[in-house]
């Protein structure tokens, strides 16, 4: 059984508990180590990181009796490296003492505006940021403490772009010998392109059946991981939510008006980072008995604001026309008016609550990494919680958009536990 020695507490505490941060934003936070005697150490650091890295291996043949070998595709992008030092000095010769008690040494970091993509935890690589603070003992094995944190790289679905609705469509003939049956064909359209966890997409299609079989329509989310690493690729699905319909009996038409399908806590799309890529889409199919399934995939988009229902214009705000009053008035008293700079004004936060996150569906991670390879053999003087769990946007209580007929269908939705498929490409 491991003894911590003086050592009773070394832990990485981040103001307000705060886990999610944006770019541009300050960590800020506190060392506290608690000793049941003096230490003598050369330096107490603390380090921040943002680091990009793929990893994956695949099976080659060597064409003879050797056998086959693993290649190993490897990849890493570091966002930043940053460090301070709160206790101690620079000069490793240096030897300071810690008394016996109670410290906290405060630390305050600020995260790049711009470059660095959300947290991500995948199954061949990870998109993570942390703290690690450190003593720099002279005598022994150096005491390390890990805490890491969410990035968000905002994507707000209410710009126009995310405001469309994403629409396609497919027919196929069954045949059977010499005899051909009636084409089978779907129109599906989602209501938007952007949206958030936590709100539902609303799928309205036409799905035509002029064949002599049954169909049975259905639609599901799916998640696309991408991995880049030395001219290769690796791409993983993962199937969330499922909505089947009613059956489309032979020579009718099934319809769907805005029947919802749910976004679990997932990650946001990502599509900022150089070695791994999120995206996601719906598939909407109707499965043919004795036959390929009829398919077609509707892109969309997973981001970070959530949806705010009407077209949201700064000019037509209460804000707006006050400031804009308030100028018009300087001006009639003859007082100038303000510097060209100051006649832009910024809106006032387009949310009077606060964002809510939640863990995301992939669960924990541990944080382990090659970072902590030189304590391999020494896996106790890592101290703190080693696990983490990325948190995301989500949104309670949505609203979903009013339906435009009055038809409605019996169908069902339901969360599924993640299906994976992986598929191995050249990119």
């Amino acid at each position: 059984m491991h003894k911590m020695g003086k050592l009773k507490c070394f832990e990485i505490v981040l103001n307000e508990n705060k886990t999610v941060f944006h770019p541009g934003g300050k960590i800020l936070g506190k060392v506290i180590v608690e000793l049941k005697g003096d230490m003598k150490m050369r330096s107490l650091r603390i380090f921040m990181r943002g680091v990009a890295k793929v990893h994956w291996t695949e099976s080659r043949s060597t064409g003879s009796r050797l056998g086959s070998y693993t290649e190993h595709y490897n990849a890493e992008v570091e966002y930043f490296f940053k460090r301070q030092v709160l206790f101690g000095g620079e000069v490793s010769e240096g030897r300071d003492t810690l008394t016996e008690g109670r410290h906290e040494f405060n630390f305050e970091f600020e995260l790049p505006l711009g470059g660095i993509a959300t947290s991500f935890e995948g199954k061949h690589g990870n998109i993570r940021y942390w703290l690690k603070a450190e003593m720099d003992k002279p005598w022994g094995f150096n005491n390390k403490t890990k805490k890491a944190f969410t990035v968000i790289s905002p994507i707000d679905i209410n710009k126009p772009e995310y405001q469309v609705c994403v629409e396609s469509s497919v027919e196929k003939t069954l045949c059977c010998w010499w005899f051909t049956s009636g084409p089978i064909s779907i129109t599906a359209r989602t209501d938007r392109k952007g949206y958030c966890p936590g709100e539902s997409i609303a799928i309205s299609a036409e799905f035509d059946n002029l064949s002599k079989r049954t169909v049975i329509p259905y639609a599901t989310l799916y998640q696309t991981q991408a991995f880049f690493a030395s001219g290769k690729s690796r791409v993983r699905k993962t199937k969330f939510t499922v909505l089947t319909g009613l059956p489309v009996g032979p020579g009718t038409r099934g319809s769907w008006d805005s029947q919802l399908l749910k976004i679990p806590p997932v990650s946001p799309s990502i599509v900022n980072c150089c070695v791994i890529e999120v995206e996601y889409f719906v598939k909407v199919a109707l499965h043919i008995p004795g036959a390929y399934n009829l398919t077609i995939h509707l892109p969309i988009t997973i981001g970070t604001v959530p949806y705010r229902r009407g077209a949201f214009n700064f000019t037509d705000s209460l804000f707006y026309r006050e400031t804009q009053a308030h100028y018009s008035a300087m001006t009639f008293l003859g007082i100038p008016n303000p510097p060209p700079y100051r006649e832009t004004i910024t809106p006032p936060p387009p949310f009077e609550d606060p964002p809510t996150y939640v863990e995301s569906v992939g669960g924990a991670v541990n944080l382990w990494d090659d970072d902590d390879d030189d304590d391999a053999n020494n896996p106790e003087e890592n101290m703190g919680d080693l696990t983490y769990t990325p948190m995301y946007t989500y949104v309670y209580n949505y609203r979903p958009p009013p339906s435009y007929s009055e038809v409605t269908q019996s169908d069902q939705s339901q969360l599924v536990l993640p299906s994976l498929e992986v598929i191995n490409g050249a990119s």
